[in-house]
């Protein structure tokens, strides 16, 4: 409906100039230079943007020269095949596939994939008018060797093969639907990267959802890219048959569930000098080591890696390590003396050989998260799961530092006085302070600029009172008393959910001196 709508509005204007007027007045977005036009292209996924071909013939080939592409595997997802209305698949394949027309990048051959994709549809109707007759006919059989039964006990057994064969029916279709998806978004890629020069790019992202490929998706989808830093030059016209000399001007890459091999960091080295911004997310790497000479930002989501051993980078800024895991018990080193924002989030059995830092004197901020860190059932040692005081020392330097899920136990057995001489925001999520708040009163005594502390959700020491409102710390916690802060007029923030907040503020004031009451900020949360 789009389409015709637009082919509409392009007949009565100027016959497709692209800047005449119509009856809803003139075409001022036309108009725009193709800066502006390619700006706002960027914006949108791939698919859309090809699409914008049929609107004039001032659109007509835009798309080739978009600066940003973002192909994306959901456009292409169609409704899948319900239990009572298999007939409305149809509908929605077919305009799926009128989309995919449009889409092609102005093909030879679009008729053909047209009847090739009505075709399927139709095999697909009448795949399901002739399954629908099953459960009828599988309920008659049963019937009929069943006469003399109790109607109760035929009424069930056909209600059950019924219902056994629509689960199988519709999930046969939608492995259908699921494969002609795939097959659509693999030529429309194809045929997009090869008429499009990706050489030319300022960001390419190439989004796959695994629940939703074939068996060797991502591996298909490592080859297109592997083909093109291999074939594609930024030089004009396009080199036939050589191998790319030239570096790509592509400064950001996005990449999801796609199989990258132990070459794909020297690939990328060798063809994408300019690269700035890399992000990986939910992809199976055989890399070994991630090095870079000119990469500011570094996001690695829920990444299997395979003997990742090293990651470095004398320009890097930001690095972000969510999730994911670690095979071979592979320690893991991070180089970037120039990080000024960390966030490591992962969880102690997934990178049994631990994560170590080097010294970083620009880190700013820094979140670190050990999951499953201490877990009483864990059955996997870890070095993650024991002394992670060299890695606080590491991070010494930080401005503003988030712990989550930590306990004591990262402080190691005899913690050696450790200074954050730079720390004026600390905030400890979900850590356990029972032990008498050994981790709190570590950071309290050396962190001597310290302005404002945020605990949100810890677990406090348990309290008894012989009076009411007036607490009982444990006898192990005398030694905590009267702690003299290095920090003055220290702000504290209390985000609880359980427990007595006046207790919790008690608390906190018997093991300081010099903590004002009226520094302290109280905030309840369902």
């Amino acid at each position: 409906m789009e389409v015709e709508e637009a082919e509409r509005a392009r007949a009565s204007g100027d016959g497709g100039g692209g800047g005449g007027c119509s009856a809803a007045g003139p075409d001022r977005l036309s108009s725009l230079p193709d800066c502006l036009l390619h700006t706002i292209m960027s914006f949108m996924k791939a698919r859309q943007a090809v699409q914008t071909c049929v609107l004039s013939t001032r659109w007509r080939n835009l798309w080739r020269s978009v600066p940003c592409l973002d192909i994306d595997l959901a456009e292409f997802k169609t409704v899948p095949v319900s239990d009572n209305n298999s007939g409305s698949s149809g509908d929605d394949n077919s305009g799926s596939g009128g989309d995919d027309n449009s889409g092609s990048g102005g093909d030879d051959n679009s008729d053909s994939d047209g009847e090739s994709s009505e075709s399927s549809e139709s095999d697909l109707d009448s795949s399901d008018s002739d399954d629908g007759d099953v459960p009828d006919s599988d309920g008659s059989s049963s019937e009929s060797d069943t006469v003399s039964s109790d109607s109760s006990d035929i009424t069930t057994s056909s209600e059950d093969d019924s219902s056994d064969s629509d689960t199988n029916i519709n999930s046969y279709e939608n492995n259908k639907v699921k494969h002609k998806e795939w097959e659509d978004f693999e030529d429309f890629t194809v045929n997009l990267m090869r008429q499009c020069n990706i050489a030319q790019l300022d960001s390419f992202r190439l989004h796959i959802v695994g629940s939703r490929t074939p068996k060797f998706g991502n591996r298909q989808a490592a080859g297109w890219l592997r083909r093109a830093m291999k074939y594609c030059t930024p030089d004009r016209p396009r080199q036939h048959g050589g191998v790319s000399s030239g570096s790509w001007h592509l400064k950001s890459l996005h990449l999801c569930h796609v199989l990258l091999d132990n070459g794909f960091m020297k690939r990328v080295n060798s063809v994408c000098r300019s690269l700035e911004d890399l992000e990986l997310d939910d992809c199976s790497c055989q890399i070994e080591s991630v090095t870079s000479q000119s990469l500011k930002t570094m996001v690695l989501k829920n990444c299997r890696w395979c003997n990742l051993s090293v990651i470095a980078s004398p320009t890097l800024k930001t690095l972000v390590i969510d999730g994911g895991s670690n095979t071979d018990d592979s320690g893991l080193v991070i180089l970037a003396p120039a990080v000024s924002y960390l966030n490591l989030a992962v969880k102690a059995d997934q990178f049994c050989g631990g994560v170590s830092i080097n010294e970083v004197p620009s880190l700013a901020k820094a979140s670190i998260r050990i999951k499953g860190h201490g877990h009483l059932y864990s059955f996997v040692r870890s070095k993650l799961d024991g002394d992670q005081f060299k890695l606080l020392c590491s991070i010494s330097n930080v401005t503003s530092l988030e712990l989550s899920g930590v306990e004591s136990k990262v402080l190691g057995k005899e913690p050696r006085f450790q200074k954050f001489k730079n720390l004026r925001n600390l905030m400890l999520n979900k850590c356990n302070l029972s032990d008498d708040f050994h981790i709190l009163v570590f950071f309290l005594q050396s962190s001597p600029i310290l302005e404002k502390l945020t605990l949100r959700c810890c677990k406090f020491p348990k309290h008894s009172s012989k009076k009411k409102g007036t607490p009982i710390l444990n006898k192990t916690s005398s030694e905590l008393r009267g702690l003299d802060l290095l920090c003055e007029n220290l702000k504290v923030e209390i985000i609880y959910k359980y427990g007595y907040g006046l207790h919790l503020v008690q608390l906190l004031m018997r093991i300081s001196v010099n903590l004002l009451e009226n520094n302290i900020k109280l905030i309840k949360v369902n």
